[in-house]
């Protein structure tokens, strides 16, 4: 089948970290449930524990379990991950770009998706997936902010 991942929703934040310290929260693949809003759980499933071609699965009220197939893994810079057939979507790819700036760092997400025929409208979507990311990245931000003991 081929993607048409055309539309997208997008969200970024400066954090007054380290790409290492967001970094290290976004290569801990199982520890998704810490800190991510609506997952409840993260398992890797596949042999591979981490990098491109890791799967993980994750556990969700609203669309019960997904598979995060990681498809970019470069340390301190970029993490990757596509999914198929997630509640309102055929398939989404997730990217996370990490930048240095003067004050830590600059994290943005984009989430580019295929709907569903008939799922809601292409804004919709956008709508919510925004302010879904806008939470993400603060929720990312909070958990790179507790110190290894405390999380």
């Amino acid at each position: 089948m081929q993607k048409n991942l055309n539309n997208a929703a997008r969200a970024e934040r400066s954090i007054e970290l380290s790409a290492t310290a967001i970094w290290a929260v976004l290569a801990d693949l199982e520890a998704l449930a810490e800190w991510a809003p609506g997952i409840d759980g993260a398992t890797v499933t596949s042999e591979l524990k981490s990098g491109v071609g890791a799967v993980r699965s994750v556990s969700t009220a609203q669309f019960g379990k997904i598979e995060h197939h990681i498809t970019d893994w470069e340390k301190d810079s970029l993490f990757g991950y596509t999914t198929d057939d997630s509640g309102p979507f055929l398939c989404t790819n997730t990217r996370y770009e990490i930048a240095p700036n003067d004050t830590g760092c600059l994290v943005t997400v984009v989430l580019a998706f295929e709907l569903k025929p008939e799922a809601m409208t292409v804004e919709q979507a956008q709508g919510v997936l925004s302010k879904g990311l806008d939470a993400t990245l603060q929720a990312l931000e909070l958990h790179a902010r507790i110190p290894a003991t405390q999380a």
